[in-house]
C-alpha cells in the first residue's frame, strides 16, 4: 500500500484543531442560573418596611382620589425608577391617568315640603348621596318599610299605586327584634335596595325615616360613607316628628301600623292626604387617580415582544367609606396593610428582583400597581381596557392581593384552570417553596385578575386568606407576616419565571364564573343571568366586560362590549337597577332583555337559568 506523507505545518494545524475541539468539548456552555438563586435577595425586612409605609398614619389609608393615595403612587413610581425600570404610562411617564367618582355633596337647590310646610336641609332632612338631580311634586304614599320580597310572600307595595308618587318609607326591616324573622338574612333592609324598588314601582321620590324601634334616629350618621353613584331617584332622609303629624292628621298611629306589620307581616300602606315636593341637587365629585406602570424589557430579540403583567392594587378605604366593615368607625384610618400593601409591596419587591436579573428573561415584564380597585376594579378596568401594550400578545397576568397573612403555609391560589399549564407548574415549582396550596379554576374574583380574565388571558390569583381585620381600621402591619410573604413572593417569581423563559405562549382556557348559590332569604343575584358586569361608574346602563359561554346570556346571543339599558320592560341605569331586577325573578322565566351595540339597539329574549 502507497504511504503517503504530510507536510510538518500542516500536522501542526491538524492537530492544533483536534486540541481546541477537544478543550471546547470539555466546557460547558453558559446556562441561565437556577431561578431559585434569585430568591436569596428577597429581604422580609426590607418587605415590611415597604408595608409599615404604605399602612402608616401618614398614608392615611391611601383612599382613591386622596393626596395621600397620589402620594403611595409617587413613591412606587420613585422604586420603578431608582431600579432602572422603563416608564410605561402616559407620555412616558410611570403613570397612567384616568377619572373615577369619589364623592356626592349637595348642591343648594335642595329642598323638602310636606303639606306646603317646608324641612331644613342638615337640621330636618339630608339628601342621600345615591339621588340624581331632580325636582318633583306628587301626592305623598305612605309604603311601609318599602320592601318586595316575593321569597317571603311580602310586598309592602300590593295594595297601593306609587306610579307618581313620592313614597315615605320606614328604615330598617319588619321584626327586627325578633332573633328568628325570615328578614334577618335578606339584603331588601338597605337605602339602595329599598329606593330602587321605589323606583321601579314608579315611584319619583322617596323620604325615609327611622322606624319607631329605634331612638337614635341617626339623620345623617345612617348615611356616612353611602354609595355615591346616581340611582335616578331623589332619596332623602328625614327626621320623625315632621312626617308623623301626618299620620295624626290622618287619623292613624304610626306605632300601631308598625305593630300590624311586625305581628302578621301582612303590609299597611296608605295613600296620604297630603302632597310634597323633594328636590336633590347631588354634585359629584370626580377626581383623577393614577395606575402606576413600568417595564423591563425581554432579553430574546424574538420574544421581547411578549409581556407578563405582574399587578397589585395600592389603593384602600382611606378614612372609611361604604365597604368599611366597621362602620362605627368610619372616620378612622383604615390602614389596608395587608389590603393592600402587602401585594404592593409585593410588586415592588419582585420588580426590584427582576432588574436584578433582567438579562436572563426572554420575554418582557410590565410591572402594575392599581387604583380603584376598592370602588369597582376601575384601575385594572381602565388598563385592560386602555393598554401601553398589546393584550394580544400579553401571555399572563398574576395578580397579588392580600399576601401578607399568610397562616399555617395554606396560600389560595385562583385562576389555575385559565391555562392547562398553571397546575403542573405550580406544583412543580412549589417543591422548593414547600407551602400547602389550596386551588381553584376559575379566573373570577372580586380582585384585578377579572379584569385580565374577562379579556380572555391566562390569569393566576395569590392570596393569603381573609381575617378578622378585613377592610377595619385594625388592619395594620404589626400582624403582618412578613416571612410568610417572602415564601409567597417566591413561588410568584417562580412562576414568573417559567413563564418568561418557557418556548411556548400559554394557552388560555375559559372557566365558568361559579354560579352562587341561591339558597337562603335574599340571597345571591337570584337566578342565573351569565353576565359579568364592566364596573365603570360613567355609563347609563351596565356594560358587559364578558359573557359566559353557554350561560342564558350567550345563548340569546348577548356578547362582551353591549350595553344593557332595559330588562323586563324597566330601564337599566346602573348594577343596582339590574341585581334588584334579576333578583326578582326565579329560574325558567323569559325576560326581555334591551342592549346597546354599535350604537344601535338590540332586544333579545334571555331563559334565566338556576345558580348551581
Amino acid at each position: 500500500m502507497e504511504k503517503r506523507y504530510y507536510p510538518a505545518a500542516l500536522m501542526t494545524c491538524a492537530l492544533a484543531a483536534v486540541i481546541t475541539l477537544s478543550f471546547y468539548s470539555l466546557v460547558p456552555v453558559p446556562q441561565k442560573p437556577p431561578a431559585t438563586d434569585a430568591l436569596r435577595d428577597l429581604s422580609a425586612a426590607r418587605y415590611l418596611e415597604q408595608v409599615k409605609y404604605l399602612a402608616s398614619d401618614e398614608m392615611k389609608g391611601r383612599g382613591d382620589g386622596s393626596p395621600e393615595l397620589d402620594k403611595a403612587a409617587d413613591y412606587i413610581a420613585s422604586q420603578f425608577r431608582l431600579w432602572g425600570l422603563r416608564p410605561m404610562g402616559d407620555s412616558n411617564s410611570y403613570f397612567q391617568h384616568f377619572e373615577i367618582t369619589t364623592g356626592a355633596l349637595a348642591g343648594p337647590k335642595t329642598e323638602l315640603q310636606v303639606n306646603r310646610t317646608s324641612l331644613k336641609v342638615n337640621q330636618d332632612f339630608v339628601p342621600l348621596p345615591f339621588s340624581n338631580t331632580a325636582v318633583f311634586d306628587g301626592p305623598l304614599v305612605f309604603a311601609g318599610y318599602g320592601i318586595t320580597a316575593p321569597e317571603l310572600q311580602y310586598d309592602d307595595y300590593q295594595t297601593i299605586d306609587a306610579t307618581g308618587a313620592i313614597v315615605l318609607v320606614l328604615r330598617h326591616q319588619p321584626q327586627e327584634t325578633q332573633d328568628r324573622s325570615p328578614f334577618n338574612s335578606s339584603q331588601h333592609n338597605t337605602f339602595i335596595n329599598k329606593a330602587i324598588n321605589a323606583k321601579q314601582h314608579g315611584a319619583r321620590g322617596i323620604i325615609f325615616i327611622t322606624d319607631l324601634n329605634h331612638e337614635d334616629e341617626e339623620v345623617g350618621g345612617a348615611t356616612r360613607g353611602a354609595d355615591t353613584d346616581d340611582l335616578g331617584i331623589p332619596a332623602v332622609h328625614a327626621k320623625r316628628a315632621p312626617l308623623l303629624k301626618l299620620f295624626v292628621d290622618a287619623g292613624k298611629d304610626l306605632g300601631m301600623i308598625q305593630k300590624k306589620i311586625d305581628t302578621n307581616l301582612q303590609p299597611q300602606s296608605f295613600e296620604l292626604p297630603v302632597r310634597a315636593h323633594i328636590a336633590t341637587d347631588i354634585v359629584r365629585t370626580r377626581k383623577t387617580v393614577k395606575n402606576v406602570v413600568a417595564g423591563i424589557t425581554g432579553s430574546d430579540p424574538a420574544l421581547q415582544n411578549e409581556w407578563v403583567i405582574v399587578g397589585a392594587h395600592y389603593d384602600h378605604l382611606g378614612l372609611g367609606d361604604r365597604n368599611s366593615l366597621a362602620p362605627s368607625q368610619i372616620g378612622q384610618i383604615h390602614h389596608g396593610a395587608d389590603d393592600n400593601a402587602s401585594g404592593t409591596a409585593g410588586v415592588l419587591e419582585l420588580s426590584r428582583l427582576a432588574a436584578m436579573n433582567k438579562n436572563e428573561w426572554k420575554r418582557s415584564v410590565l410591572f402594575i400597581t392599581f387604583a380603584g380597585e376598592e370602588t369597582g376594579l376601575l384601575g385594572s378596568s381602565y388598563f385592560a381596557n386602555h393598554p401601553t401594550i398589546p393584550l394580544n400578545n400579553t401571555m399572563a397576568m398574576l395578580n397579588m392581593d392580600m399576601i401578607g397573612r399568610l397562616n399555617n403555609d395554606r396560600l389560595f391560589i385562583g385562576g389555575v384552570g385559565t391555562s392547562p399549564s398553571f397546575r403542573s407548574w405550580l406544583e412543580e415549582l412549589n417543591n422548593s417553596v414547600h407551602l400547602h396550596l389550596d386551588y381553584s379554576d376559575s379566573g373570577y374574583g372580586a380582585s384585578d385578575h377579572m379584569s385580565f380574565n374577562a379579556k380572555k388571558l391566562p390569569v393566576l390569583f395569590f392570596f393569603s386568606g381573609l381575617h378578622t381585620d378585613y377592610h377595619k381600621p385594625t388592619d395594620t402591619s404589626d400582624k403582618i407576616n412578613a416571612k410568610g410573604a417572602v415564601r409567597v413572593l417566591s413561588l410568584v417569581y417562580l412562576t414568573l419565571d417559567k413563564v418568561v423563559t418557557n418556548a411556548g405562549r400559554l394557552e388560555y382556557a375559559e372557566v365558568q364564573q361559579p354560579r352562587p348559590s341561591a339558597a337562603g332569604s335574599g340571597g345571591g343575584y337570584g337566578p342565573y343571568f351569565g353576565s359579568v358586569p364592566d364596573f365603570r361608574d360613567d355609563l347609563k346602563g351596565v356594560l358587559f366586560a364578558d359573557v359566559q359561554n353557554n350561560s342564558p346570556a350567550a345563548k340569546a346571543g348577548l356578547k362582551q362590549g353591549d350595553l344593557l339599558v332595559e330588562f323586563d320592560g324597566k330601564p337599566i341605569e346602573n348594577l343596582y337597577d339590574f341585581t334588584y331586577a334579576l333578583r326578582s325573578k326565579k329560574p325558567g322565566d323569559v325576560v326581555s332583555i334591551v342592549v346597546k351595540r354599535n350604537s344601535q339597539s338590540v332586544k333579545v329574549d334571555v331563559t334565566l337559568e338556576a345558580r348551581r
